[in-house]
Parts: C-alpha cells; sequence; structure tokens
C-alpha cells in the first residue's frame, strides 16, 4: 500500500527545521520585536499613513522582510492590538477584581483595568481608527468585542449571583449596558474629545456601570468621583 513506502531510514521532513529552530525562533521573534517597535513609533507620529518603506528603514530591516513577516500594515497593527492586555497587566487586574468582595468595588476595579488597557495601547488604537476597513483589523475588532463581552458575562454572572443586580435587570440586559459602556469608543471621546485623564475616565465609569447595573443598597456607599478641574 502507498502508505507503507517510506522506510525507517527516511529522515522526517521536518529534521532539519527541528535543529535550527532554537534560533531560528529568536532571530523571527526579534524581528518581529524590532518591525513593531518602529511600527508603533511611525504610528505615533504620522498615524497609519505611515508607510511600509518608513517602517522598514526605522527597523533596520528589507520592505520585502516586513511582507514576509506580517503581510500588510493593518497585520502589524493587529499584533499591537493584540499585545494589549499583557501591556496593561490584565493577569493581575483579574487578581484584583476577583478578589474584590464589594459589588460595587468590583466594578470600580474592572473601571480601572478598562483605563488602564486602552491607555497602554492608545496609539495603536488610534491608528486603527484609520485603517477601519482593513481585513486584520476588523477581524481584531471582532474578537476583542466578542472577548470583552465574555469578561463582562462573567463579571455580571457573579454579581447576579449575589442578588446585587438593579431589580428586573435580566443579566443578558445588564451584560449589554456595561459592554456599550465599556467601548473604546466612549474612552476616547473622553480622553480625547473632552481631555480627561484616564482617572477621570475610570471614575466616570464606574460610577457610570455601578448606577446602572447594582441595585441601591449595593453602591450606595461610593461617593461619586471629584470631577476635574478647569
Amino acid at each position: 500500500m502507498e502508505a507503507d513506502t517510506e522506510t525507517r531510514d527516511t529522515p522526517p521532513k521536518h529534521a532539519a527545521r527541528h535543529y535550527s529552530s532554537p534560533l531560528r525562533l529568536q532571530q523571527s521573534a526579534d524581528t518581529r520585536q524590532r518591525i513593531t517597535a518602529a511600527a508603533l513609533e511611525l504610528f505615533t507620529e504620522h498615524g497609519f499613513g505611515a508607510t511600509i518603506t518608513a517602517i522598514a528603514e526605522r527597523a533596520g530591516v528589507a520592505p520585502q522582510t516586513i511582507y514576509a513577516t506580517f503581510g500588510t500594515k493593518g497585520a502589524i497593527l493587529k499584533a499591537l492590538l493584540a499585545r494589549m492586555e499583557d501591556d496593561a497587566d490584565a493577569s493581575g487586574w483579574r487578581d484584583r477584581i476577583g478578589a474584590e468582595d464589594d459589588p460595587a468595588a468590583k466594578l470600580e476595579r474592572f473601571a480601572q483595568w478598562s483605563a488602564a488597557m486602552f491607555s497602554a495601547s492608545k496609539t495603536a488604537i488610534t491608528a486603527a481608527q484609520g485603517a477601519a476597513g482593513d481585513p486584520a483589523i476588523v477581524e481584531l475588532r471582532t474578537e476583542a468585542d466578542r472577548h470583552r463581552r465574555q469578561t463582562l458575562t462573567t463579571l455580571i454572572a457573579g454579581l447576579a449571583d449575589r442578588g446585587a443586580l438593579v431589580a428586573g435587570l435580566s443579566r443578558q440586559r445588564a451584560v449589554d449596558q456595561a459592554w456599550m459602556l465599556t467601548g473604546v469608543e466612549i474612552y476616547l471621546a473622553a480622553i480625547d474629545g473632552c481631555g480627561w485623564s484616564d482617572a477621570d475616565y475610570a471614575g466616570w465609569l464606574a460610577r457610570l456601570l455601578i448606577n446602572q447595573l447594582l441595585a441601591e443598597e449595593s453602591g450606595e456607599d461610593h461617593a461619586e468621583p471629584a470631577t476635574r478641574e478647569t
């Protein structure tokens, strides 16, 4: 049979690659790091209009290397945005949220985490506004929205199990409301449109989430955050 024609003496097709893979993987990782670092600098300076040629020059590689590594500018931007949670210490924030016993405090922590995530990748997020039609960005945004909804579903389920939600507010409706309020568009409107600080945004978002989602007795001890001085 055909499946039996390969003998034991035939070396595996992946043998050579396996032998050199540690070095190759390190070189590949270094190249990706140089390209994404250069792209982030140029996106900061010029937005999504920064060219592949300029990114290659800043990274010290050939444009063909960028095409071979990422394919498109949108894919580079996707890689930058995908690091958002790591850059914002996502695991640490999850631990802090989980450690809070008070429902209002959990929402405050979540608001602070949202601000930290958006702040850590604000340059890439802003650049993404200029690449809204790029397939890589569309895909990433869809995945990010889905992931945020899953995270909120877990958070809301914990609040609902404790009877902390507003009377008559279903879990699904609570998730919908929280999902809309925690979108990046509102963050950008607050920071860029209104000149708020990240702390301003986090305090406002926390108060809004508490008022919208929690029964009165769950959030009554949490005072209104101080407003930004003009």
